[in-house]
């Protein structure tokens, strides 16, 4: 990642991404909002997917590793 996401900003998505009914686009403009960063879409979708698959089912296999 080009940027780095903070624990506390870690938390606050984590706490966003649990809350049913908002989207992606809102947890972005909230975290931007609420701690003055810039954090792009791209790194905020890599952050997630490295959250995902670190905690999936599979045990962190990718699908191209099944």
């Amino acid at each position: 990642m080009d940027q780095q996401i903070s624990a506390e900003m870690k938390a606050e998505i984590y706490n966003l991404m649990s809350t049913p009914g908002v989207e992606v686009n809102d947890v972005l403009t909230t975290i931007n909002n609420k701690f003055g960063s810039k954090l792009d879409y791209d790194t905020l979708m890599e952050f997630l997917s490295d959250e995902y698959y670190r905690c999936n089912f599979d045990h962190g296999r990718r699908l191209c590793c099944r």
